[in-house]
């Protein structure tokens, strides 16, 4: 069922066992909406378990119910599986097995290119997070929006909305944020949490990092590439990388930027921003990837010189 909210809060009330996923990489609306849900879950009485693919950033570790995310767990004990965030299945990457032991799948997301598999899903390419969604299925479900709840929902669309700058930026979106406000956030307590708690590495790694800007197609396109061993010297897990791919975008006439990370050999995970004129989803997806018109990734095999030759030409053609 597409898109039936009355349908898939009847499962959440019905059904007593939910295993809930994200997107590898996860950033905080992956993560807000997934805690937010588990949490509301559990204050109505079932078991809810989060599973990831990978752990949780750093930077979001404050977030209520992070302590209790999981990298490992036996599928066929959920009743429901609950995807979030989350283009296609196969982007939860290795726990995506455990996700298709339960007898039933739920679909929640906001990416354009989610082709809505599950046996129930509320996808809404409009909504500027997922966190927006999670909050629509908590009103519709009369759930009691407690302060840990509140946390999580707040920085998930926070994150996702680039601190309410970017034009998805809704009218709902303040509106949810205003009533998490009056809930009891303090907007500058998880701003900094948030954006401005950061290690003396985490810097140095950036000035490595940005000491690769190249400039490409006439000055529209900004890039930044980090190796595995950038990551290793600094003894940084790759979730520390967040928020770099905003400084190549910040470059003046630039319409697009793009972070290489190398993944393995002759591999490579490729991430974009765009300032909005540009949709970087469709050259995602052209690789196999997806996303929103603003940011998307997709993972490109070949040497760093091949794959930089084949993401730049994608790039330029778009921009024509």
């Amino acid at each position: 069922m597409r898109n039936d909210i009355d349908a898939i809060c009847r499962v959440f009330r019905e059904k007593d066992r939910f295993l809930i996923a994200c997107h590898e990489n996860p950033e905080g609306d992956a993560i807000g909406s997934e805690l937010a849900l588990a949490l509301a879950l559990r204050k109505m009485g079932k078991t809810a378990t989060v599973l990831n693919a990978d752990p949780v950033p750093g930077n979001l570790a404050f977030l209520p119910g992070a302590d209790t995310v999981v990298r490992e767990e036996d599928g066929s004990l959920y009743d429901v599986a609950v995807v979030v965030d989350c283009g296609s299945p196969e982007r939860t990457g290795f726990v995506q097995a455990e996700l298709r032991k339960p007898s039933l799948m739920l679909n929640v997301d906001h990416h354009r290119t989610n082709g809505c598999g599950g046996d129930y899903c509320l996808v809404d390419p409009d909504a500027p997070a997922t966190g927006v969604l999670v909050h629509r299925i908590l009103e519709a479900m009369g759930t009691e929006i407690d302060y840990d709840i509140a946390v999580n929902i707040y920085v998930a669309i926070l994150t996702d909305t680039g601190s309410f700058h970017y034009s998805s930026t809704s009218p709902e979106a303040f509106n949810i944020a205003g009533e998490m406000v009056r809930r009891g956030i303090d907007p500058w307590d998880v701003a900094e949490k948030v954006y401005e708690s950061q290690s003396a590495d985490r810097l140095r790694l950036l000035g490595r990092v940005l000491s690769s800007l190249e400039i490409v197609a006439g000055g529209k396109v900004a890039a930044i590439t980090t190796m595995k061993k950038d990551l290793a010297e600094f003894s940084a897990r790759k979730d520390i990388l967040e928020g770099f791919i905003n400084y190549p975008r910040s470059v003046v006439g630039v319409e697009a930027a793009v972070s290489f990370r190398e993944e393995g050999e002759r591999e490579y995970r490729v991430s974009f921003r765009s300032k909005g004129r540009m949709d970087v989803s469709a050259v995602a997806q052209s690789f196999g990837g997806g996303g929103h018109k603003n940011a998307a990734g997709c993972t490109v095999l070949g040497s760093l010189t091949e794959v930089k030759e084949k993401v730049f030409g994608a790039l330029e053609a778009a921009l024509r």
